[in-house]
């Protein structure tokens, strides 16, 4: 299916797409600096971005062209296709997280999370290109300000939600527990591709729903999951450092700013 939308546009908004990935590793690798393995995660992104592309067939196939060609979304159809989706994404990343490099640099869930942040950034570009062409039966379509403030929060949430689950994936691959959440987190990609979606044709008050939770996950993930990635010894000196900077921020919210004072002091 053509693109419908201009070359230039294209470019824009595969930019764009990139600033999710920015976002979401600043965000959830910040404090893993220095104690993950960095070639991996650079390795899993690239993974992750033609996984993202794959995805993004899959996702016109199954969901756009019905929408362009009825104009009406099918809700039973999409969520049965969305869960299946889903489902195949994490037996996928079971698959390359679970190789015998990956377990024994211990760096499941590290590289899981770059993983994921790749996947959920392209599916997040082909979704805005798709809503630019002016074609698109959603509220929103054509290339615009209000398309482009939807795809920036696509952009911002969803690679943050893929790269939680794949984290939460890798995690339980090193606590030896891999398949109960396997299927968990595939359950979970169904619905956040649902929510995506259904939030960009008929019901964007759904997209709501992500923000609660890119918040929950980036805590649990920084607190429990990629720290799963540290040897126990290295995991001691991880934890040192985080206390040591946290006391470092508290120290400085309670410093009490003194006063400039002019003139001689009697």
């Amino acid at each position: 299916m053509a693109l419908g939308i201009a070359q230039s546009h294209f470019q824009i908004l595969t930019a764009i797409g990139m600033v999710g990935i920015f976002i979401g590793w600043r965000g959830g690798m910040q404090r893993m600096a220095g104690f993950y393995d960095m070639p991996s995660a650079t390795k899993h992104l690239a993974i992750g971005i033609v996984i993202g592309s794959f995805s993004g067939w899959f996702i016109d196939y199954l969901f756009v062209l019905p929408v362009i060609v009825t104009q009406k979304v099918y809700l039973p159809n999409t969520i049965v296709y969305m869960l299946l989706l889903g489902t195949s994404q994490s037996l996928l990343f079971h698959f390359i997280l679970t190789r015998k490099g990956t377990i024994n640099a211990r760096a499941c869930a590290t590289s899981g999370w770059t993983l994921g942040l790749g996947m959920g950034a392209l599916q997040a570009v082909y979704l805005m290109i798709r809503m630019a062409n002016p074609l698109w039966p959603g509220f929103v379509s054509g290339f615009n300000p209000q398309m482009l403030l939807l795809g920036f929060w696509l952009v911002i949430h969803l690679p943050a939600l893929e790269a939680i689950l794949a984290s939460w994936q890798g995690a339980s691959i090193i606590d030896k527990r891999p398949w109960g959440v396997l299927w968990k987190a595939g359950v979970l990609r169904g619905f956040i591709l649902i929510i995506a979606t259904i939030g960009i044709t008929s019901q964007p008050v759904l997209l709501i729903v992500m923000l609660p939770a890119v918040i929950y996950g980036f805590n649990i993930a920084g607190e429990r999951w990629l720290p799963s990635a540290l040897l126990p010894a290295i995991r001691q000196e991880f934890d040192r450092t985080s206390r040591a900077s946290t006391r470092r921020l508290q120290q400085q919210s309670a410093r009490i700013r003194g006063e400039i004072v002019s003139g001689e002091e009697e």
